[in-house]
């Protein structure tokens, strides 16, 4: 349930706090401008989106883990690392500063590391001795953290990465008993795909180094613990560099390249992967698509390599690593036969597909399901029997017919009240332990009604706001108002109040029924807003439910 609500709430507050931060930024020139050297924009851009991630998931720590003070190296060094990045999206630090802060990081992890007791490492098996194990982590963290950070040259590539480094993280950890690493794996997801949906191409906000620098932080953090967890805390570093191969390869090449060359191997260039798919006249798209899923390959073959067979694991990384070599000849030869441009329109087009199916199928197919399961809570049997219920039916008319007369004039209060009608329907339907019930579930085995609940909803909310200039004819329209972010601010707020202050159980149960509520209301305005023809009656049903329920109390 935390997990649910706080990749949920994590992720709307990226939403909602991103464009903010961008016509900040903007405001104060705190901006990419293109050149003709290595970047790809042809317009300056706001950068130091670092910002949002980071504030978001730092505070959401704060107020979701209580134990926060166990992890104070890990904290000082993501703070370190993040004021560095500002600095140098700001000012564009030397090479040599941004060396020694990262390494003074690397070292506040690897501290973090070993009070945890993830400081045990292997290499296919074999176990490196400590006094090999200290060197070799600095270097390979700060090599990672700058891989992350050469990566940032295209929309959405670093951000795409970290969200799947943080689901893998997440799955790996997922029934750990350390609830720290899956709540730092499910933020980043959370922040990423927020992010996303502002920093896809075409991007209207980078990361900056503030972002690239973090999120390498925060994954390698993730990932490393999480391997920890599954391998009795002995980490095997050849799954690690399998899993980011992708970053760590195209770093190295260009490094021996540049040495090679003898050019200073710290100097930015235009010979990293990225560029070099895209110089072929690939797509933006395609080329973030095409780095990805060499990443998701490379996850897969590390998982292999964990799971099944370390020898077939390495002849699989083997062969990925030559492809991964001879990207340029592949692309080249692909290019030939034109099959890459069947496929890049098959890309370009599946956004539209995607926001199609949908519209179309999933999103009706959830409406219909949550309106049985509202309908069976409607005609099972009530659990309260108090005739004060009749306030409460006659509050509800008053509103009723309030919003009737100015439904159009005053949208989003007249949407509050759909909000109430949803608190009120499943406060008046409580039906005893109906939503706490455990009942078997596939590879999750065991979930309650309220979870269910939340899982059917919550990633029909995250689709809509990723596809959402695909599937509404006004995008000037808002789905959210002001209105909407201050109520999910006072419901997590009351949620995290109740769940840690240790009050009674029945408010626990109310906070419940206010986050269901709230998502559900969420899920109508996503509703009206692919269908606004059925906006009236959608509304007028959500009073239906209400007074049927109320009468049944009353009468009964």
């Amino acid at each position: 349930m935390l997990f649910l609500i706080s990749v949920f709430f994590s992720f709307i507050a990226v939403v909602f706090a991103t464009p903010l931060l961008a016509n900040l930024l903007s405001s104060f020139e705190i901006v990419d401008h293109p050149d003709s050297t290595r970047k790809i924009h042809s317009k300056p851009i706001p950068r130091m989106g670092g910002v949002i991630i980071y504030s978001v998931i730092i505070l959401f720590l704060i107020f979701l883990f209580p134990f926060l003070s166990e992890f104070k190296f890990f904290l000082v060094g993501s703070l370190i690392l993040f004021t560095l990045g500002v600095a140098d999206d700001l000012w564009n630090l030397n090479w040599k500063v941004k060396f020694i802060g990262q390494s003074i990081s690397a070292s506040l992890l690897m501290i973090y590391f070993i009070r945890h007791d993830y400081f045990q490492f292997n290499f296919i098996g074999y176990n490196i001795p400590p006094y090999i194990a200290l060197p070799l982590m600095l270097l390979f963290i700060v090599g990672a953290i700058n891989a992350f950070n050469l990566m940032d040259g295209m929309d959405g590539l670093v951000s795409g990465f970290s969200l799947i480094i943080a689901s893998l993280s997440f799955l790996l950890s997922f029934s750990s008993d350390a609830v720290f690493i899956p709540l730092l794996s499910i933020l980043v997801i959370g922040t990423t795909l927020g992010f996303l949906k502002f920093n896809g191409n075409p991007a209207s906000i980078f990361l900056g180094d503030s972002g690239s620098l973090v999120l390498a932080y925060f994954c390698l953090t993730i990932l490393f613990s999480a391997t920890a967890e599954i391998s009795q805390h002995n980490i095997d570093l050849a799954f690690i560099g399998m899993v980011l191969s992708v970053p760590i390869i195209d770093t190295l090449r260009v490094m021996i390249c540049r040495i090679l060359n003898k050019k200073n191997p710290f100097l930015p260039d235009k010979n990293h992967l990225h560029h070099i798919i895209f110089n072929k006249k690939i797509r933006h798209k395609t080329t973030v698509f095409i780095i990805l899923s060499l990443t998701l390959i490379s996850v897969l073959i590390a998982l292999y390599y964990k799971f099944s067979s370390k020898i077939y694991g390495i002849i699989l990384f083997t062969f990925f690593t030559i492809l991964l070599l001879s990207i340029n000849k592949v692309l080249d030869l692909i290019l030939q036969k034109e099959n890459l441009l069947f496929y890049g329109r098959m890309i370009k087009s599946l956004p539209y597909k995607l926001a199609g199916i949908f519209k179309f199928y999933l999103l009706p197919l959830v409406t219909f399901i949550i309106l049985s399961f509202l309908v069976y809570l409607l005609l099972s049997k009530v659990s309260l029997n108090d005739k004060r219920m009749l306030y409460l039916l006659i509050f509800n008319f008053l509103t009723m017919a309030y919003v009737f007369i100015n439904l159009k004039s005053k949208n989003y209060i007249s949407d509050f009240f759909v909000f109430i009608n949803f608190v009120m329907f499943f406060y008046t339907t409580n039906t005893g332990n109906l939503f706490y019930k455990l009942y078997p579930f596939p590879i999750i085995n065991f979930i309650n009604l309220n979870q269910f609940f939340i899982i059917m909803i919550v990633p029909v909310i995250v689709f809509y706001f990723l596809l959402r200039d695909k599937l509404i004819d006004n995008y000037n329209h808002e789905t959210l108002a002001g209105i909407d972010l201050i109520l999910a601010l006072a419901i997590i707020s009351n949620y995290l109040f109740i769940k840690f202050s240790g009050i009674a159980q029945e408010y626990y149960f109310f906070a419940d029924i206010l986050i269901r509520s709230f998502l559900l209301y969420l899920l109508y305005k996503i509703i009206v807003s692919c269908f606004p023809k059925i906006r009236f009656q959608l509304y007028f049903t959500t009073y239906i439910i209400v007074i049927i329920a109320l009468l049944r109390i009353i009468v009964l």
